[in-house]
């Protein structure tokens, strides 16, 4: 009867945590803000089916949550909300998986921690509502991890599936969430090859299918990186952005929370290695003294070895690592091609196995496990603060009604800027502009089009109105608008 009651009240807790986890994400998708990658991946959809195959192939990403994405607005409506809360649905399945698998195979207090930790830990909020393939990747990724365990303590076909489809899934999501697998499968060989020999062929069966089921997105691949040196650069990873992207996790935004969490996942993994170093010399140890029983037979030591200590430390571990073994990955790639595609958004996809490591061990210790659910809060409770400032301290009301008013199918866009924020951003909020990126084509477009010329200027930009006075132009100022990061002035182009 006790055992009944403490099963159906961590049942209860469970899923309580994967509600309140779900509605803090679905409280950040309640606006119109979008930036640039946003912008991007929201007008990409904006066609049909075969128009959106054929514009993720352009792209230098794979095309799986584009087409989600297009299925989603397809049914529920071309609307932002309805793009972000695309983007949170994968958080909460991963959640709905902390509460399932993890919880059976780990236990309840570890699940309870990782699901927490999936709500409150820095950047999942931000990337988990971004209209991006962030989220989707990091469910594959984690999944990825959590099946992994699965697929070697209890091999079957249905675990093999499982945790292969998961794998490919990261590899049609993001390329970097499949960097993430990556490590992931390379435990599973060092596993295979240290403690279970004999059945190291499960290891090369799984590889073999995920070859062949990967192999389609990887000739789209090969294709796309062909043209990533024409198509963007990232800054260079230089040894001062190569130590803040190892402490990115732990970066909350506030500074008394993100030293908690760095002292605390520091110390767990230095304890985590001590108690794994001390377990392997005691079980060598006795080793020693049986291996005249065993005639020095390699599987029979190494299973009388991993049988003084929990495979379960070196499989957190492990999960642990894969976060900083992709960052010396896209490190290392970074300097070897003509230019960086590596940066930090792109350690995203394995924050999901780093917080595992921390659930798992963490909640093996008592005191410092409800220590580390009060820190988890705090900085929770920071992070979304900040989270809600981004969505929704800003909003493009202004300006969407402006270009409802003002700007009629046809009309010609010139954006003074860097990054072509405005020229991605404007058409997505008023699909009647079409923006130009040099001012003689815009004129020309103008001209033929009979239509208005529309000039912004962001506020980091300057201009030299000299350009448009040499042609019989001047700006007429319209209004200053501002939404998401961005603030800028517009103009209408007229005749001197």
């Amino acid at each position: 009867m006790i055992s009944i009651n403490k099963e159906k009240r961590e049942n209860i807790i469970s899923w309580v945590l994967v509600a309140i986890g779900a509605i803090v994400y679905i409280s950040l998708v309640f606006n119109r803000n979008v930036w640039l990658d946003e912008a991007f991946t929201a007008s990409l959809v904006r066609t049909d089916m075969a128009g959106v195959l054929e514009r993720s192939m352009a792209d230098t990403l794979p095309p799986l949550y584009n087409i989600i994405l297009k299925i989603s607005t397809d049914i529920f409506g071309y609307k932002v909300p309805v793009m972000k809360l695309t983007s949170v649905l994968p958080m909460i399945i991963t959640m709905i998986i902390s509460a399932t698998t993890v919880r059976k195979r780990h236990g309840f207090k570890a699940s309870c921690l990782f699901t927490v930790a999936l709500f409150t830990m820095p950047n999942l909020l931000f990337f988990g509502v971004e209209i991006r393939m962030y989220s989707l990747g990091f469910l594959f990724a984690t999944a990825s991890g959590i099946y992994a365990y699965e697929f070697i303590m209890d091999y079957n076909k249905k675990n093999l599936i499982i945790f292969t489809v998961l794998s490919v899934l990261a590899g049609y999501s993001h390329h970097f969430a499949f960097v993430s697998v990556g490590f992931v499968y390379l435990f599973l060989l060092l596993y295979y090859f240290l403690m279970e020999r004999e059945n190291i062929k499960r290891w090369f069966i799984c590889v073999g299918l995920t070859v062949i089921l990967y192999f389609p997105c990887l000739v789209v691949t090969l294709k796309q990186f062909k043209s990533v040196s024409g198509y963007f650069s990232m800054p260079d990873v230089t040894l001062p952005v190569f130590i803040k992207y190892m402490r990115y996790p732990y970066t909350v935004g506030n500074t008394v929370a993100s030293i908690m969490l760095l002292v605390s996942v520091a110390s767990l993994a230095c304890f985590t290695v001590y108690k794994i170093v001390s377990a392997i010399r005691t079980a060598n140890s006795l080793v020693k003294v049986t291996t005249e029983d065993v005639d020095n037979d390699y599987s029979a030591n190494m299973s009388n070895i991993s049988e003084k200590y929990d495979v379960k430390d070196v499989y957190a571990l492990s999960m642990f690592l894969v976060y900083y073994g992709v960052l010396l990955f896209g490190t290392i790639v970074s300097k070897l091609m003509t230019a960086n595609i590596f940066v930090d958004r792109y350690l995203f996809f394995a924050h999901g196995m780093l917080w595992l490591f921390f659930a798992i061990e963490a909640g093996q210790l008592k005191k410092f496990y409800y220590g580390m659910i009060a820190v988890f809060i705090f900085a929770g409770v920071c992070g979304y603060i900040n989270e809600v400032k981004i969505e929704y301290d800003t909003n493009p009301d202004a300006l969407v009604s402006f270009l409802e008013d003002s700007v009629d199918d046809g009309d010609i866009l010139y954006t003074i800027e860097d990054s072509e924020e405005m020229a991605f951003c404007l058409p997505f909020y008023d699909e009647g502009l079409t923006n130009y990126e040099d001012l003689d084509e815009a004129l020309k477009a103008a001209k033929s089009n009979d239509s208005e010329l529309w000039l912004t200027i962001i506020d980091y930009s300057e201009y030299d109105f000299k350009e448009l006075s040499e042609r019989g132009l001047k700006a007429e100022y319209e209004d200053t608008f501002t939404f998401d990061r961005y603030t800028f002035d517009m103009y209408k182009v007229i005749s001197e």
